[in-house]
């Protein structure tokens, strides 16, 4: 059998906690590209449109996707640093439970030693794979988290705060 095969075999058998947080990092790093494009077009919005700062709405949305894209990209970028340990769990179980009881054992032990393996593999496949597809929304998600904070204490040196909100605070009410 190939090493392939019997990778993918592990993936869906003894692997398969890996398997799903592959998925769960799939769908978090969809959400990310969620929320980037809606702080994108929403910080576009208010720089072009910034003539009525008291808008209560477009200032909840931008407190409101501050956090989201904070939140999801945080999240992302740890299950990223996740795999690995998750693959070298897997593999220490698997070790844990190898029978050294005899000399037939061990035997048998050797030839399941690559098995014992496959989860490491997998942690490290993910890892590089989500680290790429991390790279490609990098450099973008910082600066639009940076340009999102910016334009947050922008408004908070105006003397808006998502607190105002909270408290009944009517942002009309100044002017």
């Amino acid at each position: 059998m190939s090493i392939i095969t019997k990778l993918l075999q592990s993936i869906f058998s003894s692997d398969l906690y890996i398997g799903i947080a592959a998925v769960v990092t799939a769908i978090v790093c969809y959400k990310v590209k969620q929320c980037r494009k809606s702080v994108d077009n929403e910080i576009y919005d208010w720089e072009a449109t910034s003539d009525d700062p008291y808008n209560v709405d477009k200032i909840d949305k931008i407190f409101d996707n501050y956090r989201k894209i904070n939140f999801y990209y945080t999240f992302f970028i740890t299950l990223i640093s996740i795999f690995p340990l998750l693959g070298m769990l897997g593999t220490v179980f698997a070790l844990l439970g190898l029978d050294m009881t005899n000399a037939e054992a061990i035997s048998n032990a050797k030839s399941s030693f690559f098995d014992a393996l496959t989860s490491t593999t997998w942690g490290i496949i993910f890892a590089i794979t989500f680290k790429i597809i991390n790279s490609i929304f990098f450099s973008d998600v910082e600066d639009l988290i940076q340009r999102h904070l910016a334009l947050i204490k922008k408004l908070r040196k105006s003397g808006i705060d998502q607190s105002q909100k909270r408290r009944g605070y009517d942002y009309n009410e100044d002017t």
